[in-house]
C-alpha cells in the first residue's frame, strides 16, 4: 500500500511538472509572438515613414535673376545726317546713305555691288534692290569702292559701343532705330547654295580673320536687341557694310 501511495505522488509530481513546463512554454511563445508582432508593427511604421520621405516633394528653389545692367545712354544721331549725306559708287552708279557714328563714316545700306561670288537672296534681283548683295568673305574684302573698306572687329566694336553696347545696340542699329544705320534682316547663303533667315536675322562680315578658313562676323536679330560676334567659314555668304578710310 505504501508503495502505491509513493507511486501516485511521483505520478502527480510528474504531471504537475509537465503542466508547469507547458505553461512556461506557452508564456514564452506568447511573449515571442507579441515581440514579433511589435517588431512587425515597428518595421511597418519605419517603412511608411521612409516612403513618405522619399515621395515628399523637393523644396522648390526659386532662382532670382540678377537685375539687368543699367541701360547705356545712347547718343542720338540727327536724322538730317542720314538724309543729306549720300555716297555714289562710280563703278555702277549705286547710291548709299551714310551716317557719322562718332567720327566714323559708315554706309547706312548694305552694299549692292555685283562682283564674283556675290548673290541676291534666293537669286532674285528684287532682293538685291531691298537687301543688297550677299558675299563670300574673299569677295567682300574686294567689294567696297575706293576710299572705303570692309570694317574690322575694332571698327565694328566702336560702332556697337557707341550705340549702346552689345546688349542694346541692335535696337538702335536696326531699321527704324535712332542711329539711321537701318539694318534689314537680309539672311545669308551657305556654301552649298542654301539661303535662309531672311526677315529673321542679319549677318555682316568683318575683315578680321580667325584662320585661313574662318573669319569674324556680326549678327543682329529681329526679336532681340543684342549684337553677336561669331566666326563663320569664308565660303559662306553674308552682307557687307563699308566704312570710309
Amino acid at each position: 500500500m505504501k508503495k502505491t501511495i509513493v507511486f501516485i505522488v511521483i505520478l502527480l509530481l510528474l504531471i504537475a511538472a509537465c503542466m508547469y513546463y507547458n505553461c512556461m512554454q506557452k508564456d514564452k511563445c506568447e511573449q515571442e509572438k507579441q515581440a514579433a508582432v511589435a517588431a512587425a508593427v515597428e518595421n511597418a511604421i519605419d517603412s511608411l515613414h521612409q516612403r513618405d520621405v522619399l515621395e515628399a516633394p523637393k523644396q522648390q528653389v526659386i532662382a532670382h535673376k540678377p537685375p539687368p545692367p543699367e541701360p547705356v545712354v545712347v547718343q542720338q544721331v540727327e536724322p538730317e545726317l542720314v538724309v543729306d549725306n549720300m555716297f555714289v559708287d562710280e563703278r555702277d552708279g549705286q547710291q548709299y546713305k551714310m551716317i557719322d557714328a562718332n567720327g566714323q563714316w559708315w554706309m547706312a545700306q548694305n552694299l549692292n555691288f555685283e562682283n564674283e561670288d556675290s548673290w541676291c537672296y534666293d537669286l532674285a534681283i528684287a532682293n538685291c534692290d531691298e537687301f543688297g548683295r550677299i558675299y563670300t568673305w574673299n569677295s567682300a574684302m574686294d567689294a567696297c569702292p575706293d576710299g572705303w573698306h570692309l570694317p574690322d572687329d575694332t571698327e565694328w566694336f566702336a560702332l556697337i559701343d557707341y550705340y549702346g553696347g552689345k546688349h542694346y545696340a541692335g535696337k538702335n542699329l536696326k531699321e527704324g532705330g535712332p542711329s539711321g544705320f537701318n539694318v534689314l534682316m537680309a539672311g545669308y547663303r551657305d556654301k552649298a547654295g542654301f539661303f535662309g533667315k531672311v526677315g529673321e536675322s542679319a549677318y555682316f562680315w568683318s575683315s578680321t580673320e580667325e584662320n585661313r578658313e574662318y573669319a569674324s562676323f556680326k549678327g543682329m536679330y529681329h526679336k532681340v536687341d543684342n549684337v553677336g560676334t561669331y566666326t563663320y567659314t569664308k565660303a559662306d555668304g553674308l552682307s557687307v557694310r563699308c566704312i570710309k578710310d
